[in-house]
């Protein structure tokens, strides 16, 4: 039982430090280091019928991130990531292109 409740523990523990992790994440500005407050946005050509975009902006510097412009970094982190291990896994990648 001890054990049982350890692993759930940890495991609580865990889902809060990746909660804390992400919440520090969205709270930081990634181009002034400055603090991002929820904001809202118009959106007239969103074509999923609502008009509110939910974003977050910099008090300092006004920086405005909208979840298409987290998507986008996010795959350029993606992008950045596969070319970082396709130039130092050059035999990974011709594997993976052979097949």
């Amino acid at each position: 039982m001890t054990t049982t409740q350890t692993a759930t523990d940890i495991d609580e523990r865990r889902e809060i430090n990746i909660e804390l992790v992400n919440l520090r994440h969205e709270s930081t500005c990634m181009r002034c280091g400055g603090f991002m407050v929820p904001d809202f946005c118009t959106d007239l050509l969103n074509g999923a019928g609502s008009l509110d975009c939910s974003t977050r902006r910099c008090v300092q510097c006004g920086d405005i991130v909208d979840p298409v412009i987290r998507l986008n970094r996010h795959l350029q982190q993606l992008a950045g990531a596969a070319r970082e291990l396709k130039a130092t896994h050059p035999v990974l990648h011709a594997q993976a292109s052979a097949s």
